[in-house]
C-alpha cells in the first residue's frame, strides 16, 4: 500500500510539473507574441489615438415607500424620469459621452479592421512556432488589447413597499435602455412639459412625502395650521402644504413643507405667497418654449391679467397662464 502511495504522488508530482512547464511555456510565447506581432503593436499604437470616455454602463434607481398608495400610483418609468430632471446636468453629460463613444467606435473599428485583415507575415518563423499556434495565440491577445469602450447603458429601477409591521412586502422593478434614457431625458429637459407627463412627475414629487416625513412636519408644527392655528384636537384635518408649490417647482423637503387645515390648504390652492421666490423657476419660466412653433414664449399683459403669448403670434396664437 505505501508503495502504490508513492508511485500516486510521484504521477501526481509529474504531471504538476509538466502543467507548470506548459503554463510558463506559454507564458513565454505570449510576452514574445505580443512585441513581434505587428497587428498587437499596429492596435497599441491606435489605441494611443483614440480617448474613449470612461463611464458606468449601469445605474441603479432604489426608492423604499412607507406610503402604499404612493407606491401603486407611481410608475418605475416616471421615477427614472423624476431622478434625471433632478440631475439634468450630469445625465446631459453622460447621454454626450455615450454618443461620443458610440462615434468614435465607428472610426475605432474602421482603423481595426484594416490592422487584422493584414496577411501574416513570418514572426512565427522568428518565435520558432508552428504558424497554426502562432495565428491562435495571437488571435487571443488581439482581443485583449482592443478597445471595448462603453456605448449603451442600462438604467434599473427598483421600487419597494413595507407595511409598518412588515406583513405586507411590495415591489416592482423595470429596466431601460439608453435609448429610453434619451427619450426620458428629452422630455424632461424641455421647458414645456405634455400634461400627462408633468402629471406623473407631480405625483412622483409629492410621494417623496413619505409617512415619517408627514409625522416629522405636523410634530414640528405642533400639529396646528400655521395660518388659522386649528388643531386636530379641534376636529380640523391636517394636511402636509408645499410651500413652494410642485407645480412651481417646489421639492418634497422639510424647509418646502408646513402643516395647514384643509381649509387653508384648499384657499391656498398652488398660489405663491407673498415674496417666495424659487430661482430654477424663474429660469425655467424664461425659457419656455411653445409647444406648438417651437419659439420662445413672452410675458405679456391682457385685461384680464399677465399671460405667456407665443412670440411668434399672430402667425401662432398659443398662449399660457402664469
Amino acid at each position: 500500500m505505501p508503495e502504490e502511495i508513492f508511485i500516486f504522488m510521484f504521477i501526481l508530482f509529474i504531471a504538476l510539473l509538466i502543467s507548470l512547464f506548459i503554463y510558463i511555456r506559454a507564458k513565454i510565447l505570449d510576452f514574445k507574441i505580443m512585441k513581434h506581432s505587428n497587428k498587437i503593436q499596429s492596435i497599441l499604437k491606435l489605441n494611443q489615438s483614440f480617448d474613449f470616455h470612461s463611464i458606468e454602463s449601469s445605474i441603479k434607481i432604489v426608492k423604499f415607500y412607507d406610503n402604499k398608495s404612493h407606491f401603486n400610483k407611481i410608475k418605475p418609468g416616471y421615477l427614472m424620469s423624476s431622478y434625471i430632471r433632478n440631475n439634468l446636468d450630469y445625465f446631459s453629460t453622460y447621454i454626450t459621452q455615450i454618443k461620443e463613444n458610440r462615434d468614435k467606435k465607428i472610426a475605432y473599428n474602421k482603423e481595426l479592421t484594416i490592422i487584422t485583415s493584414q496577411p501574416l507575415g513570418l514572426e512565427y518563423k522568428e518565435l520558432k512556432i508552428s504558424k497554426k499556434e502562432y495565428i491562435y495565440r495571437e488571435k487571443k491577445l488581439v482581443y485583449t488589447v482592443i478597445y471595448i469602450p462603453i456605448v449603451n447603458c442600462t438604467i434599473s429601477v427598483f421600487m419597494s413597499y413595507s407595511s409598518p409591521k412588515g406583513q405586507v412586502n411590495l415591489s416592482k422593478r423595470n429596466s431601460f435602455s439608453f435609448e429610453d434614457l434619451v427619450v426620458s431625458f428629452d422630455s424632461v429637459s424641455r421647458s414645456y412639459l405634455d400634461k400627462e407627463t408633468y402629471s406623473q412627475m407631480a405625483l412622483v414629487e409629492r410621494g417623496e412625502i413619505s409617512d415619517s416625513l408627514r409625522y416629522d412636519i405636523l410634530n414640528r408644527d405642533d400639529f396646528k395650521c400655521v395660518i388659522c392655528g386649528a388643531s386636530s384636537r379641534e376636529g380640523v384635518r391636517l394636511h402636509v402644504d408645499h410651500i413652494i408649490p410642485v407645480s412651481k417647482g417646489g421639492k418634497s423637503v422639510p424647509n418646502n413643507l408646513r402643516t395647514l387645515c384643509e381649509r387653508c390648504n384648499v384657499g391656498k390652492s398652488d398660489k405663491l405667497e407673498g415674496d417666495v421666490i424659487i430661482e430654477s423657476s424663474l429660469i425655467e419660466l424664461e425659457s419656455l418654449l411653445c409647444p406648438k412653433c417651437g419659439a420662445k414664449l413672452v410675458l405679456r399683459h391682457g385685461k384680464n391679467g399677465e399671460f405667456y403669448g407665443c412670440s411668434n403670434f399672430p402667425k401662432c396664437k398659443f398662449t399660457m397662464n402664469v
